[in-house]
C-alpha cells in the first residue's frame, strides 16, 4: 500500500476522472482520440463499431503526463509502458473513470516492443547504454496480476558497425523457451533526420539463462517492426507461424532504397524462412507501416503515397494513406477503396473475420470507423467519432 501511495504521488495520476456521459455502458471497444485545438486527448468507449446509435462514453486524458498512444489493453485492465518514463502502471475502468490500480518502477525507459508470454506475463524490450555508450537490449518479464518483475537482464548483442551505433529493437517473440529478437542499427544525420543500415539481425536467446545462441543476418530488407507498443507489425496465424514486417521508409527506418516486406518464421523453427518474402514496395511502389492479421491467410497493411507528401515535415498531416489486403500465400495485394487517411503510428485496425473495421480520419474532416466485408468486398461506414477529433490513434477490442 505504501508503494502504491508513493508512486501515485511521484507519477501524477494521468487519467482525468471527469465524466462526459452519464450513461453507464458495458463497452466492447475503446478508441483513443487525439483532439483538436490542443484540448486533452480522450478515450471513447463504445458498445459497437456499427453506426447504430449505440451508447458511448468519453473520458479525457491529461496530455501533459501521457502520450495518447502508450496504453496497452489486456483482460479488463489498461497498462502504460512509456518510452519517456521508467514507471509501469496499471489502470481499470470503474464506472466513468479510469482508476490507478498499481505501479512499479523499472530501471530503464526507451521501450520499443512487447509480446505476451501468456495472459499474465508481459515481455518488454528496450534499449540501454552499457560501457562505452553502446546500446544493448534489455528484457523485462512483468507479471501484471501481481505487478512484479519476474525476470530482467541485459542481452549483449555483437556490435555491428562503427558507423551505425544506435540500436533499434523492433520485434520480440518467445517460443519453446527461446527468446527471439529482430533488430537493426541506425544513425542520426540531423535534428530530424536519420538513416538505417542495410541489414536486419535475428537473435535467438535461451530464455532461462539469457544466453545468446544464434544470430541470423537479413539483407533483403531492414528496420524490422517499429514502435510495437504503438502499432502492430507481427502476428501468429492459426498454425502458429510468425509473420512480421520490415519498414525502411521515410516514417520509420529511413532507408528507402530497400523494400518494405513481409517475412515468416514457421512454428518450431529457429530461423526465418529464406524462401518466403512478400516485397510490398515492388508490388505497390510505396512503403507501408503496420501489419494486422484478419484471418484465413489475409492481412491488412497501411501504405504511404510518396507523390503526395514533401518530406517528413508534412508526412503525418497529408491525406495519403491507403489500406490494402495481402494474401499471405500468393503474395497478391489488393487496394481497399476507403477514403485516404492521415496520421502516423496508428493502431486502428480490427477484424471479426467477417468484417475488417478501420478507423480513418479523412479529408472531409470526418472521423469514422469504416467496414470492409471480407467475402463481398463491400465497404460501408460504421460509428462516427466526435467532430473535435483530429486523429484516431488507437482502437482496441475489450472482450
Amino acid at each position: 500500500m505504501k508503494r502504491l501511495l508513493l508512486l501515485s504521488f511521484l507519477v501524477t495520476f494521468i487519467f482525468s476522472c471527469r465524466q462526459i456521459s452519464p450513461n453507464k455502458i458495458d463497452p466492447n471497444f475503446v478508441l483513443c482520440l487525439f483532439n483538436k485545438d490542443e484540448s486533452p486527448s480522450s478515450l471513447l468507449f463504445a458498445e459497437s463499431l456499427d453506426d447504430d446509435g449505440g451508447t458511448t462514453l468519453q473520458i479525457p486524458l491529461s496530455t501533459s503526463h501521457i502520450q495518447e498512444r502508450e496504453y496497452i489493453y489486456k483482460n479488463g485492465f489498461f497498462y502504460r509502458l512509456s518510452s519517456q518514463t521508467n514507471v509501469f502502471s496499471k489502470y481499470q475502468l470503474q464506472g466513468s473513470s479510469l482508476v490507478l490500480i498499481d505501479s512499479i518502477p523499472l530501471k530503464n525507459r526507451d521501450f520499443e516492443t512487447i509480446t505476451w508470454k501468456d495472459d499474465s506475463n508481459l515481455i518488454a524490450a528496450c534499449r540501454e547504454n552499457i560501457v562505452g555508450g553502446k546500446k544493448q537490449a534489455r528484457i523485462y518479464q512483468i507479471n501484471v496480476e501481481a505487478m512484479q518483475i519476474v525476470k530482467e537482464n541485459t542481452i549483449i548483442l555483437p556490435f555491428a558497425t562503427k558507423e551505425y551505433g544506435a540500436l533499434h529493437v523492433g520485434l520480440v517473440d518467445i517460443e519453446n523457451d527461446d527468446l527471439w529478437l529482430a533488430y537493426s542499427y541506425f544513425k542520426s544525420t540531423g535534428k530530424y533526420s536519420y538513416t538505417t543500415s542495410d541489414t536486419t539481425y535475428y537473435a535467438t536467446i535461451k530464455y532461462d539463462s539469457f544466453k545468446l545462441t544464434n544470430i541470423q543476418k537479413e539483407t533483403r530488407s531492414t528496420y524490422p517492426g517499429g514502435f510495437n507498443i504503438i502499432q502492430s507489425y507481427s502476428f501468429k496465424n492459426e498454425a502458429g507461424d510468425y509473420y512480421f514486417m520490415t519498414n525502411p521508409g521515410i516514417a520509420l527506418g529511413n532507408n528507402p532504397n530497400l523494400p518494405t516486406a513481409i517475412f515468416r518464421k514457421k512454428k518450431g523453427q529457429k530461423l526465418v524462412d529464406q524462401d518466403y518474402m512478400i516485397n510490398i514496395s515492388k508490388s505497390i511502389g510505396n512503403h507501408a507501416y503496420g501489419l494486422w492479421y484478419v484471418g484465413n491467410g489475409k492481412a491488412i497493411i497501411r501504405n504511404e503515397q510518396k507523390k503526395l507528401y514533401t518530406d517528413f515535415s508534412n508526412f503525418h498531416a497529408v491525406y495519403q494513406f491507403e489500406y490494402r489486403l495481402v494474401d499471405l500465400k500468393s503474395g497478391t495485394i489488393e487496394k481497399i477503396p476507403f477514403p485516404l487517411d492521415k496520421g502516423t503510428q496508428k493502431e486502428n485496425v480490427w477484424s471479426d473475420k467477417t468484417y475488417v473495421y478501420i478507423a480513418i480520419d479523412d479529408s472531409n474532416d470526418e472521423h469514422c470507423v469504416w467496414k470492409y466485408n471480407l467475402q463481398t468486398k463491400a465497404i460501408s461506414k460504421g460509428i462516427k467519432l466526435p467532430p473535435t477529433t483530429n486523429f484516431i490513434v488507437r482502437m482496441d477490442y475489450l472482450k
